[in-house]
């Protein structure tokens, strides 16, 4: 568990960051109970997620062909 949080430091600094500002936002009553049952497994999944999530797909550009006009005489 270590070695992959600290592997995959993206994910899990998110994780981290939102169960974070989860509990201060219980304690403080803004959220309820169940509205801070509703996050925990979001952030606790980051926890488990690989970096690669939040990795753009690059896909290779495909250009239309340039059809050339051709005039019939």
């Amino acid at each position: 568990m270590k070695t992959r949080v600290v592997t995959n430091w993206k994910s899990s600094l998110l994780g981290i960051v939102l169960l974070i500002i989860s509990v201060v936002m219980l304690w403080l009553r803004v959220i309820t109970g169940g509205e801070f049952i509703a996050l925990l497994p979001t952030t606790l999944g980051l926890l488990y997620v690989p970096d690669s999530v939040f990795r753009k797909c690059r896909r290779a550009r495909v250009r239309p062909e340039r059809r050339e006009l051709k005039i019939k005489n």
